[in-house]
C-alpha cells in the first residue's frame, strides 16, 4: 500500500474555514498518512506546536509549498519541523533571460537551503510546457539548476494537460525528480500562456488580504475545474507513473485536487482519492 500525502490548498474554502489543528486531523481521518503545507502557512503554530499536532495525529510532512521569496526565511522553521524539500509552488517566467533568472534564483535559495539540510525544489503547471528553441522551459529549469541541491515535483495532472507523457518525462530526468502530484483531470488543453515576472499580477487582494475573484477569473477557475474528476477515472495511468516512480526512486506522492466534481463537497472527494490510490495501486 503507498504512502500518500495530501497539499493542503486541496482543502479549498473548508481549509480556510477551520483552524489548522482541525484540519490536520480531518486529513488524517481521511487515512491520508501526510501533509505539504501551502504558502507558507503552519495555521499560526511554532515549530515545536505544529510538531506535536503531526505526532498526534499520525502525519508527516517531508515538503512545503511556497514563494521564492519566503523560502530562505522559512528555512530556520522547516530544519525544526523535519522538512526535506522547500518547493517553489510557480514562479512567472516567459522567454529564456526569465527561465535562466529563475534558474539562478533557485540555485542560491539552495545554497542557503543546504546549510539546515534542505534541498529546494520546483513545481509545474502547464505554463512550463510551452518550448524556448527545442527544449520545454521546464527541461531549460532542470538543465541550469544545481542537481546536488535543486529537486523538481512532477505535478502530473498538469503535466498530461499540457500534452506530456508524464511517466515518461520523469524517467527522462530521473535524476532530479523527488516526488509528483496526484491530480487527476480528463482533458488535454496544451501548455497555457506563460506569465512574465513584468506582468501584473492576477490576483489583487481585499482589504483582509484576500484574493479578488473577477469575472475573468471566475470562467478561468469554472473552465478548469471541468477538467477535474475522480482520480482514477480521467486520462491519466497512475499504474505506469507509480511503477515508473519506483523504478527511479520517488517515494513522495502528494494528492492535489482544483476542485470538486461529481456534485460531491471537497472533503468527500478528497476521501475518495486517496481510498482508491490506496486500493488500486
Amino acid at each position: 500500500m503507498e504512502t500518500i500525502y495530501l497539499q493542503l490548498y486541496s482543502l479549498g474554502q473548508y481549509g480556510e474555514d477551520h483552524p489548522m489543528k482541525d484540519n490536520l486531523k480531518e486529513v488524517a481521518q481521511m487515512g491520508y498518512d501526510g501533509v505539504e503545507f501551502a504558502g507558507n502557512n503552519y495555521g499560526g503554530m511554532s515549530a515545536d506546536e505544529l510538531k506535536a499536532e503531526l505526532a498526534a495525529d499520525h502525519l508527516g510532512c517531508r515538503s512545503v509549498h511556497l514563494g521564492m521569496n519566503d523560502i530562505v526565511p522559512t528555512l530556520p522553521f522547516l530544519k525544526e519541523i523535519g522538512c526535506q524539500y522547500a518547493i517553489v509552488a510557480s514562479h512567472p517566467f516567459s522567454n529564456m533571460e526569465e527561465t535562466l533568472d529563475c534558474a539562478r534564483q533557485l540555485n542560491e535559495a539552495a545554497k542557503e537551503a543546504a546549510k539546515y539540510g534542505i534541498k529546494v525544489g520546483y513545481h509545474n503547471h502547464t505554463q512550463e510546457f510551452n518550448k524556448l528553441g527545442d527544449k520545454y522551459m521546464l527541461e531549460v529549469l532542470i538543465e541550469n539548476t544545481d542537481p546536488e541541491n535543486v529537486v523538481f515535483e512532477l505535478d502530473c495532472g498538469w503535466a498530461t494537460a499540457a500534452g506530456i507523457d508524464a511517466a515518461a518525462f520523469i524517467k527522462q530526468y530521473a535524476d532530479r525528480f523527488v516526488a509528483i502530484h496526484v491530480k487527476e483531470n480528463s482533458k488535454v488543453i496544451g501548455p497555457e500562456k506563460p506569465r512574465s515576472p513584468k506582468d501584473p499580477s492576477p490576483f489583487k487582494l481585499d482589504e483582509n488580504g484576500k484574493p479578488i475573484i473577477t469575472e475573468e477569473m471566475r470562467k478561468m477557475f469554472e473552465e478548469r475545474a471541468s477538467w477535474n474528476c475522480g482520480t482514477g477515472q480521467g486520462i491519466i495511468d497512475w499504474k505506469k507513473i507509480f511503477a515508473v516512480c519506483h523504478e527511479v526512486g520517488i517515494d513522495l506522492f502528494v494528492v492535489e485536487r482544483e476542485a470538486d466534481y461529481g456534485g460531491m463537497d471537497r472533503m468527500t472527494c478528497l476521501k475518495h482519492d486517496v481510498d482508491w490510490l490506496k486500493t488500486n495501486l
